[in-house]
């Protein structure tokens, strides 16, 4: 909807979508490894709280993220 985050479509029939928790410092690092490999970043939010992560697909089409942990209310 108008104004929603990008957040790409995580699919729940076949393809899904699973999330690495990642320490905020090293979620650069890791986009640079996987685009230098080729891996296209789909997305790359600031959430609301301030959070930062992004998507990128594997090889079957699953939804991927890597998220630093203060995107959830948990340790």
């Amino acid at each position: 909807p108008a104004g929603a985050l990008p957040v790409p479509p995580h699919g729940t029939t076949g393809k899904g979508h699973m999330c690495f928790r990642v320490a905020a410092q090293a979620l650069d690092a890791w986009k640079a490894k996987l685009e230098a490999a080729g891996v296209a970043i789909e997305a790359d939010i600031r959430w609301p709280n301030g959070a930062c992560s992004f998507y990128f697909r594997d090889p079957a089409g699953n939804s991927l993220e890597c998220a630093e942990p203060g995107l959830w209310a948990i340790d």
